[in-house]
């Protein structure tokens, strides 16, 4: 019995000196910033819809690309007519068929394929000369 209350009072002693004396919580928190990414945009080529080289000829392409975020951004094209370097054919852009910005849904991530098209419309059969013609188009995303 005796060694009863010798091993109780050591197995006392050891809990109170364990005790314990003061305890504080913080929070731990971060801001993530806003960032898109867009991907597997490539270079396209214009084909012939109706005539190739006649008056009024309408040439047409598309290029399927990916815009990822994690918030909502707004992403707008930029191109230039198509040019050989002194002779311009006017071209006409657009984001998934319906012009030249869009925007992603509020307070929402954001990962999906879209398209990018472009079509030129020839002039008069003299009002270029015939050959290759390139343009630069740009899609830049923004925060909203």
């Amino acid at each position: 019995m005796k060694k009863t209350l010798i091993a109780m009072a050591m197995a006392l002693a050891s809990t109170s000196a364990m005790a314990e004396l003061d305890s504080e919580s913080a929070t731990v928190s971060m801001d993530v910033a806003l960032f898109a990414s867009i991907t597997n945009l490539d270079d396209f080529v214009l084909n012939p819809v109706s005539s190739d080289g006649a008056a009024g000829s309408i040439y047409s392409g598309s290029d399927t690309y990916n815009l990822e975020s994690n918030g909502q951004v707004r992403v707008t094209l930029s191109g230039s007519d198509l040019s050989n370097g002194s002779d311009s054919i006017s071209t006409a852009y657009a984001l998934d068929d319906s012009g030249l910005t869009f925007d992603t849904t509020a307070d929402s991530v954001h990962n999906a394929n879209h398209t990018v098209s472009a079509d030129a419309t020839l002039g008069n059969i003299s009002a270029q000369k015939a050959g290759s013609y390139s343009g630069t188009i740009t899609l830049t995303v923004s925060g909203i």
